[in-house]
């Protein structure tokens, strides 16, 4: 049996169109969005916890999340053809979480963290070739140390969906860190569609009742294949051609973030 480890490429090698450095823009001093051309600087950083087989580090703002992958780890027990996979998504205890009603549990995980971690699994499932691990299982450890004020303040549903974006971002760091074999590398966008058709990105609490707060998970270089999809807002009115705004919207977002990765992956990894 060949050990898959020491698989060395191909010979008819061909070298991967890469995009250029995308600078990141700063939209603090923008007092409207409408573009998803606007996304704040974040810092990234892979191979920060020594005991894990894949880890990353994650800034934006006042947002601190830290991603664990442990294995693939042998089963003991019956024999499995895939491999496993185990999600979990922890606020630490002195967090107040977003949209969060009572307080959270001592034991075990809130609604917000079980709808996190919910999300994050449906993204990674179709990424990892989890054939190629058979009687073993992935863990994925997701730590929120720190969020935004605006997160806890805010009434609607995007400072969730905000949060969950960058959540896939760092894992997909971890995962490449992980040297796991994966499809491809998972980004995401998150947008705001107002009423009047505006798009708008970021944490605002405006028209809260009148927005459609959507973040849409990608594979970019397998045709922009779609992992994963959130919405919340009123979904009964959204018609096919507000749909597809959303989701032209939330992809552009993605490739946007998806070239800052790669600049990342190429000069770090």
């Amino acid at each position: 049996m060949s050990d898959r480890r020491r698989l060395t490429g191909p010979a008819n090698l061909i070298k991967p169109n890469i995009p250029e450095i995308v600078s990141n823009i700063d939209n603090k001093n923008q007092e409207n969005t409408n573009s998803t051309s606007s996304i704040p600087s974040f810092f990234i950083k892979h191979a920060i916890i020594n005991n894990a087989n894949g880890s990353a580090y994650l800034e934006i703002n006042n947002t601190i999340i830290e991603v664990s992958i442990f294995g693939p780890r042998p089963i003991r027990g019956s024999f499995i053809e895939r491999g496993s996979l185990s999600v979990e998504c922890k606020f630490l205890n002195h967090i107040i979480q977003p949209m969060q009603d009572s307080e959270p549990s001592k034991t075990g995980m809130s609604n917000i963290e079980h709808r996190l971690s919910s999300y994050l699994e449906s993204c990674i499932l179709p990424c990892i070739l989890l054939e190629k691990y058979p009687k073993s299982t992935i863990d994925i450890q997701v730590s929120i140390i720190s969020i935004d004020k605006s997160m806890v303040n805010s009434k609607s549903n995007s400072s969730l969906l905000w949060l969950m974006n960058w959540i896939v971002i760092c894992t997909s760091i971890a995962l490449i860190d992980s040297k796991i074999e994966i499809k491809d590398v998972i980004s995401s966008g998150q947008i705001k569609l107002t009423r009047n058709g505006k798009i708008k990105i970021g944490i605002e609490d405006d028209e809260v009742e009148e927005c459609i707060d959507a973040l849409i998970s990608f594979m970019n270089l397998r045709n922009d294949e779609i992992v994963g999809i959130w919405l919340e807002g009123n979904q009964s009115n959204l018609t096919e051609s507000e749909m597809s705004l959303i989701i032209d919207e939330c992809n552009k977002m993605s490739k946007i973030i998806r070239a800052n990765m790669n600049s990342y992956l190429i000069n770090n990894i």
